[in-house]
């Protein structure tokens, strides 16, 4: 292994978290109760911005999740989960700032600062029409996961009933996106739309947070078909920390076993298939993990190098493939 590089060399994009929903107060860990302090150096969460300065992150994908308690002004919800990102922006703009591009992206990494992109989890934030597309987009949403698990206007989470892929609007809002750039991400979506969105989709697409099925079999994690679909869109899968999608027992969740599925989908997918997408915040800090939190990035790092990747193929892992990405679909203006 080169000695060439070090640690300083390398930066992280990571293209999923759930801490929007911490910031609101609405934390998947029970035991945080009140909103949490985005800027100060929290004790037992995955994600803040001491620890993404300290974990290289130059890039942190800030998904908007709403409840199924949400659902009946899901609109409203979505909109007053950016108002809130957007009080965080207003704190320290130096610091920690929206992307509306690649070009943002690349002004982080010049001046080692930390950029946020918004993304939705969940199209049913749109309603049941096209019609609030563009003022997402006007707020900064670069990215749209069409479904979670459940059914919405548009297709068919994994874990509703069916075996019906995309709707017609569905299809429409795949188009959509893509004319006015708005990464599509397939994560959560049902198998059938999956394969929809690969005959519709013309550009690169992504799965933000999942594993490789051959790893470990569940239905959240990507067949080998899958995979080499998204490579030969140019898009790429984000790698993802939860312990039940690395390991069948979560206990057992660990680096090590987690670089299993980096080299399963690098082996399938090719070396700029494969990416990162933690969905720190989405699961308990508690068990086994990858790392421990968002300031670990380096601890990755360091096992793609002692696990034989060069500091080149580490860096598209860490990051590269996804700024190639916003840079095919948001571009630089």
């Amino acid at each position: 292994m080169s000695n060439n590089h070090n640690q300083e060399d390398f930066y992280v994009i990571d293209a999923h978290c759930d801490t929007l929903m911490a910031i609101v107060g609405r934390s998947m860990n029970k035991e945080e109760r009140d909103p949490r302090n985005f800027f100060a150096d929290n004790n037992s969460v995955h994600l803040d911005l001491p620890k993404l300065s300290r974990g290289h992150v130059a890039c942190q994908v800030m998904a908007i999740f709403l409840e199924d308690s949400q659902l009946s002004e899901a609109t409203r919800e979505a909109m007053a989960m950016i108002d809130s990102l957007e009080s965080l922006l207003r704190f320290d703009p130096r610091e920690f700032f929206l992307a509306r591009n690649s070009a943002d992206i690349y002004r982080a990494l010049e001046t080692k600062s930390v950029c946020a992109l918004l993304s939705i989890e969940g199209a049913e934030a749109l309603g049941d029409s096209l019609e609030s597309l563009e003022i997402f987009y006007q707020r900064g949403v670069r990215a749209i996961g069409l479904t979670w698990n459940r059914r919405n206007a548009f297709g068919r989470g994994l874990k509703a009933e069916g075996s019906d892929g995309l709707t017609n609007l569905g299809k429409e809002l795949v188009e959509k996106m893509e004319e006015i750039h708005v990464i599509i991400d397939v994560a959560h979506l049902g198998e059938e739309g999956f394969w929809d969105v690969v005959d519709i989709s013309t550009g690169p697409f992504i799965a933000s947070h999942a594993n490789a099925r051959d790893i470990l079999d569940i239905p959240r994690n990507l067949s080998n078909s899958q995979i080499r679909a998204i490579a030969d869109h140019g898009g790429a899968i984000g790698c993802v920390f939860v312990p039940g999608f690395v390991t069948k027992d979560p206990g057992d969740c660990s680096l090590e076993a987690f670089l299993l599925h980096i080299d399963h989908i690098v082996r399938v997918g090719g070396i700029e298939s494969c990416a990162i997408g933690s969905d720190f915040d989405g699961f308990m800090p508690q068990g086994g993990k990858v790392i421990q939190d968002s300031g670990e990035f380096p601890l990755l790092y360091e096992a793609l190098r002692s696990h034989g990747y060069d500091h080149a193929a580490a860096q598209k892992i860490l990051g590269g493939n996804w700024l190639r990405i916003f840079d095919d679909v948001l571009g630089l203006v």
